[in-house]
């Protein structure tokens, strides 16, 4: 019941880093909805035909797709490499918590050999 206790707070504790790599993938999703948007506002049936227009709609269509691919870029990117952290961190925890219950399992042995013993 202890050894669990310990372990979920251990693992709680890094949790947060995962939950941040999934934010973080979701806000490049969310930048890229956004861009879209940007390009596609600057587009108007009426403005495709004036040959005057289309300078300004074609830099409204690249400055969304911009935003759009950045924000899937940044999102993706740093959303992998706080995964890979937390694969890191939950190894490393996890050996933590395997040496911790090894050093107590020794420790009670060694105290039980020694009661036994006098």
């Amino acid at each position: 019941m202890l050894a669990e206790a310990l372990k979920s707070k251990l693992f709680s504790r890094i949790a947060v880093v995962r939950q941040f790599a999934a934010a973080l993938v979701v806000l490049g999703l969310v930048g890229t909805v956004i861009g879209f948007i940007i390009a596609l506002s600057g587009v108007t049936a009426e403005d495709a035909g004036d040959v005057s227009t289309v300078r300004p709609m074609i830099s409204t269509l690249i400055s969304g797709m911009s935003v759009a691919l950045y924000t899937t870029l940044v999102g993706a990117l740093l959303g992998l490499w706080l995964t890979i952290n937390y694969r890191i961190l939950s190894t490393g925890t996890a050996t933590l918590y395997s040496e911790m219950l090894t050093r107590k399992w020794k420790s009670l042995t060694t105290t039980a050999e020694q009661s036994s013993a006098t």
